[in-house]
């Protein structure tokens, strides 16, 4: 399966001379994609793992040893560190290499929860790197056709109706459907989803989450109550598509709001869950308000109508921060919800303007009360993406009824 991020990862005008970080979750595909990328340019002694001794060793018997690796090649050779953050001094290393080959060379820094939390701390690297996130894979690449993917925010404006629906009404709808049959039970991690065994999967997300919560988050958290994160991440998918009560989460587990809101912040960081804020014209009443929680593995949560919801999330999300690494805005994921009780799931929101309402319905294809309020108090778009539905309907102002899968393979 080809990434998406084969199509800008690597653009020059997009990145000039800067170092690519590129971080996400645990077994996400960061370093297959890597090594792909170096085999096909035929340069894949260019990989370095410094989890490898040999790799460490090489390095502090001579620093400059990458002088000698890149000299065999034509014009700016690709070179990948792969966990080099685990280094004490890593980024130190970094610096003094690309410092010195940024002429000659691109560079690629791979890595997962660690790396993620120690590029946001602040260090000498600043200026040298941009930074990018790989997610679970989306219905696109999942097929095989990342072709399809929209990587333009103004068809979702309104003012590009008919190529929206054009777009829409192409998409190979028996694959599209057994590919999000799959993704539905399977995930979207590669190793799970490409066996697509349901005892494979059962163990694998075992191991997976032992690794999270036992390593990552223990090396990167003061958090010392294991066995109480262990009781939150199980109460969590019951909670899936309603603002988190952090308060409830506190009478469940029997501790205090600090330390349920240090163990989500936790969870977040390991990258097992990602929040959205609720949106409002002011900042700082949304800050206040409660965020919902979604699972980057949306098997995780076993309500079909949540689980659902959670896919369509974990696909925004990838669309989002897509459109934010190709530059075309300052774009966000949020959710909007009043006082009368009125909410509508997602809301996209670009430059902190509403761009696009999109509400996730298993089977309900009568558009939205909320949907309809919410679209004539914005002025903007409303999508209702509909799981068991395989049809397009047009509504009036700019209201829509959408086949999900036909939707979410236009989004990744």
């Amino acid at each position: 399966m080809e990434r998406i991020h084969t199509q800008y990862l690597f653009d020059h005008e997009l990145n000039a001379d800067k170092m690519i970080f590129l971080a996400g979750p645990r077994q996400i595909g960061k370093t297959t994609f890597v090594r792909h990328r170096l085999a096909k340019l035929k340069q894949s002694d260019l990989y370095f793992n410094w989890d490898d001794p040999f790799v460490r060793q090489e390095y502090r018997r001579n620093p400059h040893f990458l002088k000698g690796k890149i000299a065999g090649y034509g014009a700016e050779p690709l070179i990948a560190f792969d966990e080099i953050h685990k280094h004490k001094k890593w980024k130190d290393i970094l610096k003094g290499l690309y410092d010195l080959h940024k002429e000659e060379a691109r560079f690629i820094i791979t890595g997962s929860a660690r790396l993620d939390y120690f590029r946001k701390s602040g260090d000498s690297l600043v200026g040298r790197y941009f930074s990018y996130g790989m997610l679970p894979l989306g219905l696109a690449e999942a097929m095989g056709c990342p072709g399809l993917i929209i990587n333009d925010d103004t068809v979702f404006s309104g003012q590009k109706e008919n190529e929206l629906l054009e777009k829409l009404h192409n998409i190979p709808l028996k694959q599209a459907q057994d590919v999000f049959h799959q993704l539905r039970l399977f995930g979207g991690f590669p190793e799970p989803f490409i066996k697509a065994s349901k005892r494979f999967s059962t163990k694998w997300r075992q191991n997976y989450k032992s690794l999270l919560i036992y390593e990552d988050l223990r090396d990167l958290s003061k958090i010392q109550d294991m066995k109480g994160v262990e009781q939150l991440v199980l109460l969590l998918p019951e909670r899936i598509t309603s603002p988190l009560s952090i308060n409830s989460l506190r009478e469940d587990l029997g501790v205090n709001h600090r330390t349920v809101s240090g163990w989500i912040e936790g969870l977040k960081k390991i990258f097992l869950i990602f929040s959205i804020m609720p949106w409002s014209k002011n900042i700082s009443k949304a800050i206040k308000k409660e965020n919902k929680v979604y699972f980057y593995d949306w098997t995780l949560v076993d309500n079909p109508g949540a689980r659902f919801e959670n896919m369509v999330a974990v696909s925004l999300l990838r669309m989002v921060c897509r459109w934010n690494e190709l530059g075309l805005g300052d774009f966000d994921l949020r959710y909007i919800r009043n006082h009368q009780g009125k909410e509508v799931d997602f809301l996209i929101v670009k430059d902190r303007q509403p761009l696009v309402l999109i509400e996730a319905k298993t089977t309900d294809r009568t558009l939205s009360n909320s949907g309809q309020y919410f679209k004539r108090y914005l002025n903007i778009p409303f999508y209702q993406l509909v799981e068991n539905y395989n049809d397009i309907e047009v509504f009036k102002n700019n209201c829509y009824v959408f086949s999900a899968v036909r939707f979410l393979s236009l989004t990744g």
